[in-house]
């Protein structure tokens, strides 16, 4: 990911990691910072690390793009929904 981000001109200022049984305090640490106005990329290996559900997945995803324009770069999106960066 740090390579695609260096390759693509991005410079990675977090990265949030959800745990299986904790999974909402670093996606709502990421809304937060979107609202702030930190990002304007997020940058996910695959769509399943939005959840399991490919319904649950593109909500996510549209929640996240709803966020001041914010647009999210899935980087091996055979791994699940979405497309190529």
């Amino acid at each position: 990911m740090a390579a695609y981000a260096s390759l693509e001109g991005f410079v990675i200022t977090r990265v949030l990691v959800d745990t299986f049984f904790l999974h909402t305090a670093a996606f709502t640490e990421l809304l937060v910072a979107l609202d702030n106005g930190e990002a304007s990329h997020v940058l996910v290996p695959a769509l399943h690390h939005f959840g399991h559900a490919e319904g649950v997945q593109l909500a996510m995803k549209e929640l996240v793009e709803s966020k001041n324009s914010t647009r999210v770069l899935v980087l091996f999106p055979a791994h699940g929904t979405g497309a190529t960066p």
